[in-house]
């Protein structure tokens, strides 16, 4: 199965994505569970199928079609660079090392 072009889905009771080979048809009971999908875009995978994490989103959609990703993992494998959330910022404590700044 092709993994190079997904539909995006996000989901409406849980926070969350799914997504699958463009063009594929979803499970229904699988997403009714979800409360239902509503379909966002179409993208290619691009440099994300280089990423680790894509190993287990492939074995996903090998095994039953689709794929349900975090708010998290959605961000880490396929937000592009440019519209991902700046890194947050660390704070230096005198002794104590850097720590992650409070927001």
């Amino acid at each position: 199965m092709d993994h190079s072009c997904i539909d995006i889905y996000i989901t409406r009771d849980v926070d969350g994505y799914v997504v699958a080979p463009a063009g594929s048809p979803l499970p229904e009971d699988a997403m009714t569970a979800l409360g239902g999908v509503v379909h966002g875009w179409m993208q290619q995978v691009g440099e994300a199928a280089r990423l680790p994490g894509w190993r287990g989103v492939c074995r996903d959609i090998d095994a039953c079609g689709y794929s349900v990703l975090s708010d998290e993992d959605f961000v880490a494998l396929l937000l592009p660079g440019e519209l991902a959330p700046p890194p947050t910022p660390l704070r230096m404590q005198p002794g104590a090392g850097a720590v992650a700044a409070a927001a």
